[in-house]
């Protein structure tokens, strides 16, 4: 038997059972809406204020992450206002922080300031906001939907593909072996029984 019906059975097989593993292991989706995403770069100092309404009460996420290229900055920072009062000030002591604050609906200010230094008095860094509203319903997940689909999928299909001929070699031997005079070998073939 030669390896390549051994590899084509395997890869058949081994579609399934990944689809299988991955439908199993799929989450519910979070209804996050991304308030602000952008990577700047700094040269000297970069100051920049960016402005978001938040539809209803919930959770706003904050990224900032100093991306050190070509060199580190040598400060980064991010204060969160509204129109009348600072609501947090994070500073990115580390290369990364990721900070969260319960908001109220309002306008609210992210004001983002770096600063380069070194040699090049250059430097990046990535900011991103994310904000989830408060009891928002887990959408389902969609992969255990599919899952369930294609089982249905399958179990439908399993009783039509019983009644097909054989096709190929399979078919070409079946009809030599039901030939009259036909040979032993072809009856063998075609896993017909053979008369001793």
């Amino acid at each position: 038997m030669s390896a390549l019906p051994m590899f084509r059975r395997a890869a058949r097989m081994s579609g399934p059972l990944a689809l299988l593993a991955l439908c199993l292991s799929a989450t519910a989706a979070r209804a996050e809406m991304l308030m602000l995403s952008q990577t700047t770069l700094v040269s000297g100092t970069e100051s920049s204020v960016d402005t978001f309404t938040i539809p209803s009460d919930g959770t706003l996420t904050l990224q900032l992450s100093d991306i050190s290229w070509p060199q580190a900055l040598t400060s980064l920072n991010f204060m969160l206002s509204s129109a009348d009062q600072v609501m947090g000030a994070w500073s990115a002591q580390q290369n990364s922080i990721v900070e969260s604050i319960q908001l109220t609906p309002g306008t609210y200010y992210g004001h983002i300031t770096g600063t380069a230094g070194g040699d090049l008095d250059l430097g990046v860094y990535s900011v991103t906001v994310g904000f989830q509203p408060a009891g928002v319903v887990p959408l389902p997940a969609s992969g255990r939907l599919l899952l369930v689909a294609l089982l249905a999928l399958l179990g439908l299909a399993w009783p039509l593909g019983k009644g097909r001929p054989a096709s190929g070699a399979a078919a070409a031997a079946a009809a030599d072996a039901a030939q009259p005079g036909a040979s032993a070998a072809a009856a063998r073939r075609a896993g017909a029984p053979v008369a001793s």
